[in-house]
């Protein structure tokens, strides 16, 4: 048993700072294994893409053949179609194996340790409901989007107005005009920001616990954390930002910086085609490295709201742990 388990059953409700460091201790002590798993589920979802970008090269390929530009076109869109199945499959595979890390995660913490081929045959009949469950949350955040959108244009563009009337009769016009815009973007853009942080916090568990509870669905799931994460909004944030600072490191040297020589080299050299295709390979050692530690902290914050809001102690380790075996 890992140190980490064994500190579980002493652990009860996290602050955030505490969140985080349990992450990073389960991260630390089960590295190899985290890692494996986010390897294999970057593979997944790499090998959706490309096997949705062969069938549309094949399929237009035949097609050309067949009826020059117009047999193209109709090929291109139907090897869409065709490849949209392993481009499925491939975000199942991903979605499914990253929540293993955060069910491993909270097995360690209540002191119920499992193998990773353990969780995995726990997890692997419910692959529809992953898949299921990236809909829904795509769903659920291009309506945030647009519902946070409709409401900032409303507020900032009223507020905005207000302010550029009375600063143009108190001031001039000019002035009025400029600091009302500003005033209306700042405004727009802060409820906006607020509105997807909002739905972000409140769903930001919902693989995990269909990973963990046995008679969770994709719906069931996405209530689950909306019910879980209730009033505890501003702590979700604040482990959020934790967490993209300690990974910011990592995500420089791989994501940022090689995005910004890309920025500043001629796009037609062989030059730029060799950063790009280097600049994309660490883009995915980057993120099979961070996925882990997001995954760690998902699997502590749903052990830590389960604490507060349902008393998550010993009577889960002895009398509700064989079901969460049992029932997946």
């Amino acid at each position: 048993m890992t140190p980490s388990a064994q500190q579980g059953s002493q652990l009860g409700p996290l602050n955030p700072g505490d969140v985080v460091s349990a992450a990073l201790r389960l991260y630390k002590d089960r590295f190899k294994t985290f890692f494996q798993l986010a390897a294999l589920a970057t593979l997944w979802i790499v090998g959706g893409l490309v096997g949705m970008g062969l069938a549309i090269a094949i399929l237009a390929g035949i097609g050309a053949g067949v009826g020059n530009e117009v047999g193209a076109v109709i090929g291109g869109l139907v090897g869409a179609l065709v490849g949209f199945a392993p481009l499925l499959y491939g975000s199942a595979k991903y979605y499914a194996l990253s929540s293993v890390i955060g069910r491993l995660s909270f097995r360690e913490l209540i002191s119920q340790p499992e193998t990773a081929l353990d969780a995995r045959r726990q997890v692997a009949p419910r692959l529809g409901q992953f898949l299921l469950l990236g809909f829904l949350l795509l769903l659920a955040y291009i309506a945030a989007y647009l519902a946070g959108a409709l409401l900032a244009m409303i507020a900032g563009g009223s507020i905005g107005f207000l302010t550029a009337g009375i600063l143009s009769a108190l001031i001039n016009e000019a002035v009025g005009g400029v600091m009302g815009i500003l005033l209306g973007v700042l405004i727009g853009l802060g409820i906006l920001l607020i509105a997807l942080i909002w739905i972000a916090s409140r769903l930001f568990i919902s693989e995990v616990v269909l990973a963990i509870e046995p008679q969770s669905d994709a719906g069931g799931s996405m209530s689950r954390s909306w019910e879980l994460t209730k009033d505890s909004i501003l702590r979700i944030q604040v482990v959020f930002l934790a967490t993209f600072l300690i990974q910011l490191p990592i995500l420089s040297v791989t994501n940022y910086l090689p995005s910004i020589l890309l920025e500043l080299l001629p796009a037609d050299g062989v030059v730029y085609g060799i950063t790009a295709v280097l600049s994309l390979v660490l883009s995915l050692v980057g993120s099979i490295f961070v996925l882990p530690l997001w995954q760690a902290v998902k699997g502590v914050l749903y052990y830590d709201l389960r604490s507060r809001r349902e008393g998550l102690d010993l009577a889960l380790r002895h009398d509700d742990g064989p079901s969460l075996d049992g029932g997946m």
